[in-house]
Parts: C-alpha cells; sequence; structure tokens
C-alpha cells in the first residue's frame, strides 16, 4: 500500500461526500494559511477585523478550510485502520456520518485532531489540520498490516473546503456536515456560501481562544492527552483495542487526569508560551493568548489539578512577568 499524491478524484466526478466538485477559492482578506499558533519568539499578532468578529456574533462567517489536510482512505480494512488509530468508533458510524476524533500514538499522546466522514462501508473521508498532514499519513501507513486491503490518498487538491459558523450557520442551504472544529460549532461545506463574510486568520485566532478551541502546535502536541485538552467528546469508551487505549481508560477509570485546558485572564497578551507558577512551584503551562475586544487579554492553559479551579491566581515569571487568574472556558458562555 503506498501514499497516492495526486487527486484520487477526477474532474468529472463528485466530491468525497456527493457534491459535486468546485473550483478552488480562498477568503478575500487572507491568503489559506495554517491555522494561527502565536509565535515562540515574535511578538503576537493583535490585528483582527471588527465586521468579521461583530458578524461573528450576530450573523453568518465563513473560513476557508481549503488548507487543511484531506485523504480519502478507502479499501475493505479502512474502517479497522482508522479505529485502530483514533479514539473514536469508527466501525459503527453510518454511511454519511461524521464524527470528531483524536489521532494518539501508543502512549495515548495527541498527534493530532481528525474529522472522520465516512462515504460509503469501506470509503472515509479523513481531515486533518493544516500542519499535521504529513503526520498522519506516514503515522497511518506505519500501521496497516502485510495483505491489508486500505489504501490512503491525499484528496486536497480535488475540492474546496469551507467552514461557515455564526448564529445563521444553520440555514446556509445545500449539504453541510457540522463540526466542532469552528468557533462555537458550525458546519463543513465544498461551497462558499456568498452571504457569509470571509474570516481572517487574526479574527478567527481570537474567535477560537474566546470559544477554547484548540489547535495543532499550539494546545494538541505530544505532551498532551486527549482529556487533558477537553476531548471527552471524541473520546469512545465503548471501543477497545486501538492505539493508546488502555491508557487513555486508566487515566479516566481512575481519575488520573493531572491538568486541564482551561481560560487564563491576562494582564496584556504574552508573546509565546510561557510557563506559570503558584509561589514556587509550576503550575502549568500558557499555550495561547490573544486580545479580545470582549474579554481584553485572554489566553489557553494546561493547568494542574491543584491551581484549575476558577478564580485562582497564578503568575507569569521572568522578564514578561504579570499576574494571571484561571477561568472557565468558554469565555463566552453568556
Amino acid at each position: 500500500m503506498a501514499l497516492a499524491t495526486s487527486a484520487a478524484f477526477p474532474a468529472h466526478s463528485v466530491s468525497p461526500l456527493g457534491v459535486s466538485p468546485l473550483a478552488p477559492a480562498h477568503d478575500t482578506l487572507s491568503d489559506p494559511a495554517p491555522l494561527p499558533i502565536p509565535s515562540l519568539d515574535g511578538p503576537l499578532r493583535s490585528r483582527f477585523d471588527p465586521r468579521v468578529y461583530s458578524e461573528a456574533q450576530t450573523g453568518l462567517v465563513r473560513r476557508d478550510m481549503s488548507h487543511f489536510g484531506r485523504f480519502r482512505v478507502w479499501g475493505k480494512d479502512a474502517a479497522a485502520l482508522l479505529h485502530h488509530l483514533t479514539t473514536q468508533d469508527v466501525k459503527n458510524m453510518r454511511p454519511g456520518e461524521i464524527r470528531e476524533a483524536v489521532l494518539v500514538n501508543n502512549k495515548a499522546r495527541m498527534l493530532d485532531w481528525v474529522t472522520i466522514m465516512r462515504r460509503h462501508e469501506s470509503d472515509f473521508w479523513v481531515i486533518t489540520s493544516p500542519n499535521r498532514k504529513q503526520t498522519f499519513s506516514q503515522h497511518a501507513i506505519r500501521y496497516v498490516l502485510f495483505r491489508q486491503d486500505v489504501k490512503i490518498d491525499d484528496v486536497a487538491a480535488d475540492d474546496a473546503l469551507f467552514g461557515v459558523f455564526g448564529p445563521q450557520a444553520a440555514e446556509v442551504p445545500g449539504p453541510k456536515w457540522p463540526t466542532r472544529r469552528l468557533p462555537c460549532g458550525g458546519f463543513l461545506t465544498f461551497g462558499a456560501p456568498e452571504a457569509a463574510m470571509p474570516c481572517d486568520t487574526d479574527t478567527f485566532n481570537i474567535l477560537r481562544v474566546e470559544c477554547g478551541l484548540p489547535v495543532s502546535g499550539s494546545e494538541l502536541t505530544e505532551d498532551f492527552n486527549p482529556w487533558e485538552a477537553n476531548f471527552d467528546f471524541a473520546i469512545s469508551s465503548a471501543k477497545g483495542c486501538y492505539n493508546g487505549q488502555e491508557i487513555i481508560a486508566r487515566l479516566n477509570t481512575y481519575q488520573k487526569v493531572k491538568q486541564k485546558l482551561v481560560g487564563i485572564r491576562l494582564e496584556k497578551p504574552n508573546s509565546g508560551r510561557a510557563l506559570l507558577r503558584s509561589g514556587e512551584k509550576d503550575a502549568g503551562l500558557l499555550t495561547s493568548s490573544v486580545l479580545s475586544p470582549r474579554y481584553g487579554a485572554i489566553g489557553l492553559a494546561y493547568v494542574r489539578n491543584d491551581w484549575n479551579a476558577a478564580g485562582t491566581e497564578l503568575e507569569i515569571t521572568g522578564d514578561h512577568s504579570q499576574k494571571v487568574v484561571v477561568c472557565e472556558l468558554p469565555f463566552n458562555r453568556d
């Protein structure tokens, strides 16, 4: 079995979910770049579009997601492979169903957040994070057993992919599929709704932090496990025999999860990751921070159980020292 890098669907075919292919299109406000990840060295980007930010609260916005990885995994043993690689119960998915899952290694550490769509009985579509395309393909190939009937095709070039979100997202006509990959939930679609305002990268970053939405490279890394990242919704407790399953089950059963992804209120945005301390003790790690028009300087952080209750005061030390306060996610609970 070899990874095919050429398009798996000819121009006259239907797209992976049965929608006619569309010519790739991109946001007019920004180039389709990977999801924003605060630099560990450079200054934090604080630009945003107030029109888009407001529209996301009251109307409809779209995010060009054509830069996300997309793979067709197909063959008689495709379900078994994806079932083994992820935390989701893939074998029991119905044709046409979509589920979120976490790609994990054998130590139950997170490799990526993947969205799995079952097209037919032995045909799946897998969406990966933009900066985790090779991670998925290389990891999946490693677990294909001799004589298993599985093929993995890179189909990202076949169709444009958009995410729509905001209060009016459910009213978008045409085929669409629910996803949690967008701020406070939204839908995936192969068409760009004309009525939806394009969402730029900086505004998207603010919205996703407000909603407590983790991204690969910042919150989703091999330093953490799915329980810590609040991926309860993507973990099947009914399935067994998958990569990292024993560790994931034990962490939950015996309450061994030692930290959680929480919200943080800061005095000012930090320029990158930062250690959080309580006195002389390490309390956690700040992974993202932004300047929100509604909530001021806020961020996401993994904080250990002794200090992750809302209202707990912690501190960033060093050259950029400041006081911070733990709070519940999402920030926009109202």
